[in-house]
């Protein structure tokens, strides 16, 4: 069975700003925007950003999850602070984000309550010490994200936050946060994401055999693989350079999407896909696949990710500064009355993919290949490095994305 979790944090320290609401009047009444591209661009940017590609490492996170806990810091800022995280979010103002934000969660509970075929849970909240004062429009405006807490006592505000963690990813990031992270914090902003389902077209366990997967050419070994034979949709980017194949869930509202570049380009031809992918040539590859039959062969394999301060790192190389710098960030949208900044920033993800399904350089950088259209069966082999997406075909949101690079790392 498949389980795709994550969990992000930003912890924030105290570091005096105007108060202001979202808008003059705050009208949610509006139509929500059809076109969430901007987090794709946003979670890919990052993905680029933060994973070394050229590299030998294995690598997973939930762009969603880290793009959800900054929105909620978005939520809370002003001035200069609010101008980055909206270039970088891809978001234009307060008002539509929030009504995306609360569409997308109004559209996530409604399809988790009327059907079983898979689970999805992603829940947010920010917890604010209880000598923080905090504005009355955020308030009742984020009233079932907001929690106050008292951060004096380090232990019980840590384990206030890893239940709320534990309970939203049914037990397997049981622990986001430990009580020395919260020395001297005023805000924890945090979200946390849960993903179980099952693939429409399952593996059989008898089917699964040791197969050589190659690192490099010259790196290589055995591991479990999966295999099944069936009408599967397909395609090839010459954008990327890469073979697409689809492998739907039960509901076929998610899906697994694997970007697997020709073997023979080696690394090049891998680095040159993740530097050319972004929300365009994604959701254009995507659009352009046709079902044909084909033989897939997938690794069986489980995957760990923590990103600590790195993740702050990354987003300051993409724009975002105020947000963690003490004398100049502005949330004054949350406290008038007290200075925050980021001072940390913490995401777990964990990663189970089986038979039964899913539970939680240089010029070489532009390569672009020509594959033919492929007629009758056709061989599509993970034996070597592939990237992987968990993505909502209806929303074309990406939920979780990973490289699978070396089944020794």
């Amino acid at each position: 069975m498949m389980k795709w979790l994550s969990a992000a944090v930003a912890l924030l320290a105290v570091t005096s700003v105007q108060p202001q609401c979202f808008s003059e009047n705050d009208d949610l009444s509006i139509p929500p925007s059809n076109d969430l591209s901007g987090i794709a661009d946003f979670g890919l940017e990052l993905f680029k950003e933060i994973f070394p590609y050229n590299t030998s490492s294995n690598f997973f996170f939930s762009p969603y999850s880290v793009w959800s806990a900054l929105t909620l810091a978005y939520f809370g800022s002003g001035g200069n602070t609010q101008s980055e995280l909206e270039r970088v979010l891809r978001i234009e103002d307060k008002v539509t984000t929030l009504k995306n934000w609360r569409t997308l969660e109004f559209l996530y509970d409604m399809r988790q309550a009327n059907r079983s075929d898979y689970t999805f849970k992603v829940a947010n909240r920010a917890y604010f010490d209880k000598t923080v004062g905090l504005t009355g429009c955020v308030n009742d405006i984020l009233q079932s994200e907001l929690r106050v807490l008292d951060f004096s006592q380090t232990q019980e505000a840590a384990e206030t936050i890893n239940d709320f963690v534990s309970n939203t990813t049914k037990g397997r990031i049981p622990s986001l946060v430990e009580a020395k992270d919260l020395i001297n914090a005023k805000m924890v902003l945090a979200n946390a994401a849960f993903f179980k389902g099952t693939w429409l077209y399952q593996f059989k366990k008898s089917s699964t055999r040791p197969h050589l997967f190659y690192s490099t050419q010259q790196d290589y070994t055995f591991v479990d693989m999966m295999t099944q034979k069936g009408h599967f949709r397909h395609g090839v980017s010459e954008e990327l350079g890469a073979h697409i194949l689809e492998l739907p869930y039960t509901g076929e509202a998610i899906s697994m999407y694997i970007l697997l570049p020709p073997f023979i380009t080696g690394e090049q031809g891998f680095n040159a896909m993740v530097e050319n992918l972004n929300a365009t040539t994604l959701h254009y590859a995507i659009d352009n696949m046709w079902r044909v039959e084909v033989e897939v062969i997938v690794p069986k394999f489980k995957l760990e990710q923590l990103i600590g301060d790195e993740l702050m790192d990354s987003l300051t190389r993409m724009g975002i500064n105020d947000l963690f710098t003490p004398t100049v960030a502005n949330l004054s949208s949350f406290a008038p009355d007290t200075d925050l900044s980021v001072g940390r920033s913490i995401h777990k993800a964990f990663v189970e993919v089986s038979e039964e399904g899913t539970e939680a350089g240089g010029a070489t950088a532009f390569i672009s290949l020509r594959i033919a259209r492929p007629v009758g069966p056709e061989k599509f082999e993970c034996n070597h490095p592939f990237l992987f997406v968990i993505y909502d075909n209806l929303t074309r949101n990406i939920l979780f994305m990973g490289a699978y690079k070396n089944p020794k790392a």
